[in-house]
């Protein structure tokens, strides 16, 4: 049985938050890996997803695009924990329009 005294609730349910949070810090990267983590997952989305990377990172609007630019931007921001700002600054968007494309990435989740 779980016990952590900054956590109140049964031992399962200590054990499932203590879980989570090891979860996510192992997913936040260190400072120089970053860059470069970015720059992976966006070609390894594109080439998977059959989309240019030059026309991803520069803003394109179609409807495909639009798609990728929202599993990248969720992608980063729930695996990595890369900022909104930052993702918004490698895809050539405002940062307004990659806070809708993860709100609605996590809509359709929840909807599974």
């Amino acid at each position: 049985m779980e016990h952590d005294c900054r956590i109140l609730g049964s031992g399962d349910f200590v054990a499932e938050i203590i879980r989570e949070a090891e979860k996510k810090v192992r997913r936040f990267l260190r400072a120089g890996e970053i860059g470069k983590s970015i720059d992976n997952a966006i070609k390894e989305i594109c080439l998977k997803e059959g989309v240019l990377e030059q026309e991803l990172r520069m803003g394109g609007r179609t409807r495909k695009v639009s798609a990728v630019r929202a599993k990248v931007s969720y992608h980063l921001s729930h695996e990595f924990g890369i900022s909104r700002a930052e993702i918004a600054r490698q895809l050539g968007v405002c940062t307004s329009a990659i806070a809708k494309a993860i709100q609605n990435m996590e809509g359709a989740e929840n909807k599974c």
